[in-house]
């Protein structure tokens, strides 16, 4: 009786170390299947005034890490910005919403000399991932566009955990089965004889 303890005792040992949910835990690692999304490397940025939300409309194209598909996006940069200095995805709206809004000028680096010298304009940075609101020569902020985790990975995951518990349950039960056999055999043999 005790060495059947003690192999139990073994197998439960090997199974929480060595076993543990492999497949599922490695299926659920931080970061894997993560997919992003950001700025396309032309942007195509364009800035426009709200006076009645008292807002900007950001405006512009979006790619996938993955592929180049481009999507134009548009959102109002102060209803968002905790949402986009967590680095999430912002609420994004009809880029239709820019029709009747004031367009904001929107100034290259190079052309820092000639901005606009009373009302609001923007300062697009060199590769045009970002821009800084400036108002009467005030700066009013810099902001990035939006760099967020696309929640296909995510899905992805949700979509394989049945067949990597099934593979963990698997594994456990093999090694139940291989540990037990010599036990099973003992057993049998009884029986027969």
């Amino acid at each position: 009786m005790n060495l059947w303890k003690l192999k139990w005792w073994v197998l439960l040992t090997a199974q929480s170390v060595l076993l543990g949910g492999c497949a599922t835990s490695a299926l659920w690692e931080e970061g894997r299947f993560a997919r992003y999304r950001e700025p396309a490397s032309q942007p195509n940025l364009r800035l426009f005034h709200s006076a009645q939300r008292q807002d900007v409309l950001v405006e512009y194209d979006e790619t996938r890490d993955t592929d180049e598909t481009i999507r134009r996006r548009a959102y109002w940069l102060d209803r968002n910005a905790t949402r986009l200095r967590d680095r999430s995805k912002p609420r994004f709206v009809s880029v239709k919403e820019a029709e009747k809004l004031t367009a904001i000028p929107i100034v290259a680096p190079a052309d820092a000399a000639v901005a606009p010298a009373g009302g609001l304009y923007a300062m697009a940075s060199t590769n045009v991932q970002a821009f800084t609101l400036n108002s009467g020569g005030k700066d009013l902020g810099s902001y990035e566009l939006p760099v967020y985790r696309d929640a296909s990975g995510r899905t992805k995951q949700v979509l394989l955990t049945p067949l990597a518990v099934a593979a963990d349950l698997t594994i456990v039960g093999g090694v139940l089965a291989v540990l037990a056999l010599p036990e099973l055999w003992l057993g049998l043999n009884d029986v027969v004889h």
